[in-house]
């Protein structure tokens, strides 16, 4: 083991961007993924969205939504990576009861987003749209299995498929630490751990009580049947053909973790479409000539992802429980590996995923990350057990034992 070598669990595109921004940091990286390939999740629908959604002018300069936006259309422009995004541009329309509050004061306005009539919208889609919209020109779709491979193909990354970890444990080699990771292929060992597969995390021992909870998503596919040059959001979505093929989607589901794909969802999509723009939606193919599927998107309780340095959970914990509740807690007794997370993006991994690899990356190379503190605390993985520490749920339950 060295010190730049790390493994990183799951190769979507959480996974897939840390390992890719290490990598470019001359470390050495192995991604163990759990199927036969990259993108076996939230990450493998046949096209994905980049846009932010946006704040006042106030927020923006700290919105983790914002901030990485903008960090995606940089690494984006990397010529390895731009052949898998189409800069397209997104039209967030304007809808009676969801009018987004963006103007001339954003600090983007005129760059990044303006506001466009309905025949300019129309003009920019290149079908016909009865309202307004934000014009978002520098958005666009990304083709998720092209980036993934783009990006595991790094000669710093080493893919391993049908990998799953089923346990990692913390050991010492004299004064150094180090991960012992026992997978479904054998033993491996590592000095930093990095923790990316997002709802396989409850499966492990350590982060079964990270706050990630399911939301099922469906998406529709679709001949393409309609001149459309640009993507539509409106809750939903609506994109340009992809390969010969609208994408429509998604349902929203939380707590559900069937991944069967139904009719009743894509009449779900139609009709979230046809509320809005029924001529638009009236000019697609039947649902029953249309192709699906279904993915699980992970979040938390506050929607942030959960990104940075994860003390080892069980241990954290423990001395957690025994420190009442304000008071400094103890380091551990042991110096610890290095264990980081970068999961809980929802819908917004695509987006997201880049400056959680960054933060990572960053912080592992003993640099300031491009994210302001602040931000950084509100990310930080062990957030919801703090909160309960603080709250006294941890102290009682100790002293009551």
């Amino acid at each position: 083991m060295t010190p730049r070598q790390a493994v990183v669990i799951g190769a979507g595109i959480a996974g897939a961007s840390v390992a890719w921004c290490l990598a470019e940091r001359g470390w050495q990286v192995v991604v163990l993924e759990a199927g036969p390939g990259p993108g076996q999740g939230g990450s493998g629908n046949p096209a994905a969205i980049l846009y932010p959604k946006l704040v006042n002018a106030e927020l923006t300069p700290t919105h983790l939504q914002s901030l990485s936006f903008l960090l995606a259309l940089d690494k984006l422009r990397d010529p390895r990576l731009a052949p898998h995004f189409e800069q397209t541009g997104v039209l967030w329309l304007d809808q009676r009861k969801q009018k987004a509050e963006v103007g001339p004061e954003h600090p983007w306005w005129n760059q990044h987003v303006w506001r466009v009539d309905a025949a300019e919208a129309s003009a920019l889609a290149g079908v016909e749209l009865p309202m307004s919209a934000l014009w978002l020109p520098s958005a666009g779709m990304l083709y998720p299995q092209g980036l993934l491979r783009a990006l595991l193909t790094h000669p710093g990354i080493s893919l391993r498929n049908e990998t799953e970890l089923l346990d990692a444990r913390p050991l010492h080699e004299g004064d150094q630490p180090y991960w012992q990771l026992h997978t479904s292929q054998g033993e491996l060992s590592t000095p930093v751990l990095i923790l990316a597969q997002a709802g396989a995390a409850r499966a492990l021992e350590m982060t079964r009580d990270l706050p990630l909870k399911p939301v099922r998503g469906q998406v529709s596919a679709l001949a393409a049947s309609l001149p459309l040059r640009t993507t539509l959001c409106y809750g939903g979505y609506l994109t340009p053909a992809v390969q010969g093929q609208h994408c429509l989607g998604a349902t929203f589901q939380p707590g559900r973790e069937d991944l069967e794909t139904r009719s009743e969802d894509q009449q779900a999509n139609r009709s979230a479409l046809a509320d809005l723009l029924p001529a638009l939606a009236s000019a697609l193919p039947g649902c029953d000539t249309w192709s699906a599927r279904a993915s699980l998107r992970w979040q938390t309780p506050d929607y942030l992802p959960l990104i940075g340095e994860l003390p080892w959970p069980p241990e954290h914990q423990a001395r957690l429980a025994a420190t009442p509740p304000g008071r400094r807690v103890p380091p551990p007794e042991a110096p610890q590996p290095v264990l980081y997370a970068s999961l809980g993006h929802g819908s917004k991994g695509f987006t997201q995923a880049w400056i959680a690899a960054e933060i990572i990356a960053a912080r592992l190379e003993g640099q300031e990350p491009p994210v302001p503190p602040e931000l950084i605390e509100r990310l930080r993985p062990d957030r919801f057990l703090i909160r309960k520490w603080l709250r006294g749920a941890l102290w009682k339950r100790s002293v009551s034992v």
